[in-house]
C-alpha cells in the first residue's frame, strides 16, 4: 500500500509541475489560437489528474487541505472548460451534467468540513483557517453557479468567456499554492497557503479587463474599416 501511495505521490507532483509550467502559456498566448488551445488542453488534463490523485492521497491518510484543494481544483477546472462548451452551444443556463457536478462537489465540501472538525476538533486553528478559506472560495463558486445554472442570470458569450477565465485562473492559483507550500517555509505557515490566492485574485481581474478591452478595440477597428 505504501508503494502505491508513493507512485501516486510521484505522479501527483509530476502532473502538478507540468500544470504549473504549461499553465502560464495560455494566459500569454493569443486567445483561441493553436498555442492557447494546445497548452490549455495539457493544463486541463494535468489539473484533473492532480485533483484526482489528491483525493487518493487524502483518502490514504486523511488530509483536509488536500481534499479541499482537490475539490476546488476539480470544480474550477471542469467548470472552466464547461464555460467554453456552453458558450459554443449558446446556452443560457447549465445542463444536467453541470447540476450533477455541483451536487457532487457540494457533498464533498460538507464531508471535508465534517471530517476536519471530527478529527481535529476546533482547537487546531491553522487547519481550520485553511479549510475555512478554501471552503469559502468553493462555496462562493457553488452558490454563484446555482444562480447561473438555474437561469436566474442570463448568460451571453461574453459572460461565458469571463466565467471560463475566472475558473481556469482559479485552478492555476491552486497549482501555485501547492507548489509554494511544498517548497517554501513561512512563519506563520498559513501565509504560504494563502499568498497565491491573495495575489492571484486581483491579477485575474486585471486579466479579464485587458482581454475584453482588447476585444472592444478590435471591434472598433473593424467598424472603422467597414465605413
Amino acid at each position: 500500500m505504501e508503494t502505491i501511495r508513493t507512485i501516486i505521490l510521484i505522479l501527483h507532483i509530476t502532473a502538478g509541475f507540468i500544470a504549473l509550467i504549461v499553465g502560464i502559456i495560455p494566459f500569454a498566448a493569443k486567445k483561441g489560437g493553436k498555442l492557447h488551445n494546445a497548452t490549455g488542453k495539457v493544463f486541463y488534463y494535468a489539473m484533473i489528474f492532480v485533483a484526482l490523485s489528491a483525493f487518493g492521497l487524502a483518502t490514504y491518510r486523511f488530509n483536509p487541505f488536500l481534499l479541499m484543494v482537490g475539490l476546488l481544483t476539480l470544480y474550477s477546472t471542469l467548470t472552466g472548460y464547461r464555460g467554453l462548451q456552453l458558450k459554443r452551444q449558446r446556452a443560457i443556463r447549465g445542463q444536467r451534467r453541470d447540476w450533477g457536478l455541483l451536487a457532487l462537489v457540494g457533498l464533498g465540501l460538507i464531508f471535508t468540513v465534517w471530517q476536519t472538525i471530527t478529527q481535529f476538533g476546533t482547537e487546531n486553528t491553522g487547519i481550520l483557517i485553511l479549510v475555512s478559506v478554501f471552503g469559502s472560495l468553493l462555496m462562493v463558486d457553488l452558490i454563484s453557479d446555482i444562480r447561473l445554472f438555474s437561469g436566474r442570470k442570463t448568460m451571453t458569450n461574453k459572460r461565458w468567456i469571463r466565467y471560463h477565465i475566472s475558473r481556469i485562473s482559479g485552478a492555476y492559483i491552486a497549482a501555485c499554492t501547492a507548489f509554494l507550500v511544498s517548497n517554501a517555509q513561512t512563519d506563520p505557515a498559513f501565509i504560504a497557503w494563502l499568498l497565491p490566492t491573495i495575489i492571484g485574485i486581483p491579477l485575474v481581474s486585471v486579466l479579464r479587463r485587458r482581454y475584453f478591452a482588447g476585444k472592444r478595440k478590435v471591434i472598433s477597428t473593424q467598424v472603422e474599416l467597414a465605413k
